[in-house]
């Protein structure tokens, strides 16, 4: 059946915030099978002009593309295409994309050095080509349904759930994952059974058989673990500093203002530490959150930053007034749940952003995944160093983290016991969950014992196979299969609610297979993470920062919030959820959330925002349709 035109215009709508510069329908031609609509809305990054308008298609009109992200190399692979002939009339990415394809077919993907997800349908071949970057910056979502032949996809779920085909159901499986793994983000599930993701990395083949579509999906890029390098540290460090420095100058093409978001950890310093380097600081603006907690707040290392680069600071105090204000509109941009105030506060920064005439900022988002910054990333290298059977290396490693932190390294020697020796499955399962390695079938918190039954048999792997340690096979899990493409989920839907764009650095892919080529010790030993990233980073950010031996990111005070000024309203938010979720909850769920909520010191474990989120989100797509 003909593309319902109306439809798809409401389906744009809904997108209006991603981009506010304009929006364009391209309509195939004649009437005939198959009907096809491409429509875009646009965000001026590069090429402000008219000629960057898209759909844009080739002069032959053979190709058509939609296109939402940045080829940040695309001036490099302009060249190479005209050396080949090809004329271009406007002067941004969207052309190079175009004619890339038209050169090299699907095998333009390695030549792109940048983030994206895109369309492109081909005339001649009558097929639909689409794609998503390697580390799932840009979102792609669709909808297929087999009984009507019809497909559909979006940068985002509200736009296909202005498709009233679209079948917007909860998916069990996926709130189990969720609930358990904490992440949706790297498998192909949404909340939603009608709608599916597009992975990080992946491509898929549309093609009209003359009858039907036939769809087929596949991965185009991943880290060769095989590939390993024995640089020595310091070579290494040159090394890094190298690739990240020309990442960072490939990020900052743009026609519009460029800014960055500052927290004061390591990876953000660096970033603004790095653009100075440049001599791109002038007229820079950085943005970030400060915490009325001193203990949470990172406001001296943001001002050395800035009183070292001499670029202009601006920040936003979160509040829970703030937070309670602006909840449902910011879950309604999320889409899907969260589980902390830092995607809060990071949504602060981001309308602080737009508010000071910004719209690209760089980031520092990646590094803790690659370079093992997070501290359960101790616990798996503990885990390796038994299971290797290294003992004495397992001992002087604890000796050299209570050394650095002034505190024993909090792993059992039932810990180690299970790695050295795999065949007590029971207690490598309890290892696997306090380290974070294996996330296999628990009871999350909340969901009745029937639900968790009937889904309790799913295993998410913490994990990848491949050849290298333990550690290794952990970080590239983790940066390529789920927890950092959710990280990236929030960074997307918090930029884009406000039409900014957001750019990591280190997710240069250059600099990812640079990385986890080098031995686990250049990342983590002794007690001391991001070895080699510290040592590079020497003499351009300022020591009190790469000598730091705690980590923040945008923590607010959620415990002193939630049993505070806003205790009912966190009630109330937790009553809808579980009212969205029925049968699904346990019948004492919000006896235990309101005995969670009395006053005390007692950390609040309670996964409140999780739940929270859920409910808002949940109920902002079935809006859509009303």
């Amino acid at each position: 059946a003909p593309v319902d035109g109306a439809g798809a215009r409401a389906a744009l709508r809904q997108l209006e915030h991603r981009g506010p510069d304009g929006e364009g329908v391209w309509t195939r031609p004649g009437g005939a099978s198959p009907h096809v609509l491409l429509g875009h809305r646009r965000l001026s990054i590069l090429d402000l002009s008219g000629a960057a308008a898209q759909p844009m298609e080739t002069e032959d009109r053979r190709l058509v593309v939609t296109y939402n992200g940045e080829i940040y190399n695309f001036v490099e692979v302009r060249e190479e295409l005209a050396a080949l002939g090809r004329r271009f009339r406007s002067t941004g990415d969207t052309e190079v994309l175009l004619h890339a394809y038209r050169e090299w077919g699907p095998a333009c993907l390695d030549r792109f050095n940048g983030m994206f997800a895109f369309a492109v349908w081909d005339e001649e071949r009558r097929t639909l080509f689409a794609a998503r970057d390697r580390f799932g910056e840009k979102p792609f979502h669709y909808a297929l349904d087999p009984a009507t032949g019809r497909f559909a996809f979006a940068s985002e779920v509200k736009a296909l759930a202005a498709l009233p085909w679209v079948d917007l159901s909860l998916d069990d499986r996926a709130l189990y994952r969720f609930a358990v793994a904490g992440e949706l983000a790297g498998s192909g599930q949404t909340l939603w059974r009608g709608v599916r993701r597009l992975p990080a990395a992946h491509r898929l083949l549309l093609r009209w058989t003359g009858e039907a579509w036939d769809l087929r999906m596949e991965r185009w890029w991943d880290v060769d673990l095989a590939r390993t390098s024995d640089l020595p540290l310091e070579e290494a460090a040159r090394r890094f500093r190298e690739v990240f420095e020309d990442g960072i100058r490939l990020r900052l093409r743009s026609d519009v203002p460029v800014g960055t978001s500052l927290s004061g950890g390591l990876d953000s310093s660096a970033v603004v530490c790095q653009i100075h380097a440049l001599g791109a600081a002038g007229g820079q603006k950085a943005f970030t959150a400060r915490m009325t907690d001193p203990s949470l707040d990172e406001g001296r290392h943001v001002a050395e930053v800035l009183r070292r680069t001499g670029v202009e600071g601006h920040e936003v105090w979160p509040s829970a007034a703030v937070l309670r204000e602006v909840f449902p509109r910011f879950c309604r941009h999320m889409e899907e749940p969260f589980r902390s105030t830092s995607q809060f506060a990071q949504h602060l920064v981001m309308r602080l952003a737009a508010e000071n005439g910004v719209t690209v900022l760089l980031d520092g988002q990646g590094a803790d995944e690659m370079l093992a910054g997070y501290e359960p990333y101790q616990h798996v290298l503990f885990s390796a160093l038994a299971e290797e059977g290294r003992f004495g290396d397992l001992y002087r490693e604890s000796r050299s983290f209570r050394a650095r932190h002034s505190r024993p390294f909090p792993l059992s020697l039932r810990a180690a016991l299970g790695r050295a020796f795999p065949g007590l499955r029971t207690i490598r399962r309890g290892i696997a969950s306090r380290a974070g390695e294996g996330r296999g079938a628990r009871s999350p918190w909340g969901l009745a014992e029937g639900f968790t039954a009937a889904h309790g048999g799913e295993d998410f792997p913490g994990e990848t196979e491949g050849p290298r340690d333990l550690l290794t096979r952990k970080l590239h899990f983790d940066s390529t299969r789920g927890p950092l493409q959710e990280l990236l989920r929030y960074g997307d839907r918090n930029s884009m609610a406000f039409s900014r764009e957001l750019r990591q650095p280190f997710l240069d892919h250059r600099l990812a297979e640079f990385l986890f080529s080098l031995p686990r010790e250049h990342k983590l030993r002794g007690g001391e993470s991001k070895r080699v990233q510290r040592l590079a980073f020497r003499g351009l950010v300022p020591d009190s920062i790469l000598d730091r031996k705690d980590k923040l990111g945008y923590r607010a005070p959620w415990d002193p919030w939630a049993r505070g000024e806003i205790r009912e309203w966190v009630i109330g938010e937790m009553e809808q959820a579980a009212s969205v979720l029925g049968a699904r909850v346990r019948p004492d769920a919000m006896d235990a959330v309101r005995a969670a909520l009395l006053p005390g010191d007692r950390p609040l474990d309670l996964p409140l925002m999780a739940w929270m989120s859920l409910g808002e989100g949940l109920a902002a797509m079935a809006s859509v349709r009303r």
